[in-house]
């Protein structure tokens, strides 16, 4: 099993391989910088956050929350859509 310091060593080999450098030839991206696109793009995709949460390895769905919340796509307006609808009074049929 590789270890972080292994593991991050050949991660900037990589990624100076591939180009993805800074003007002074350090790595524009971390090893972490991979986990954090996952979860963004994931949410943003709508898949449910706490599959996510478990994806990522947090302890609680909170961490996930508190960290990717806001990028749970229009949360807000599918909740008060669904309310709308759930409160808007029946209107018979003729």
């Amino acid at each position: 099993m590789p270890t972080a310091n292994t593991y991050g060593y050949h991660f900037r080999k990589a990624v100076k391989a591939a180009g993805i450098t800074c003007p002074d030839g350090k790595p524009k991206y971390a090893p972490h910088s991979l986990r954090r696109f996952f979860a963004a793009t994931a949410l943003a995709a709508g898949i449910p956050i706490h599959e996510v949460s478990h994806w990522r390895g947090h302890k609680t769905i909170k961490t996930t929350v508190d960290v990717y919340g806001h990028l749970i796509p229009a949360s807000w307006d599918r909740c008060r859509t669904v309310m709308h609808q759930a409160l808007r009074p029946n209107t018979p049929t003729p």
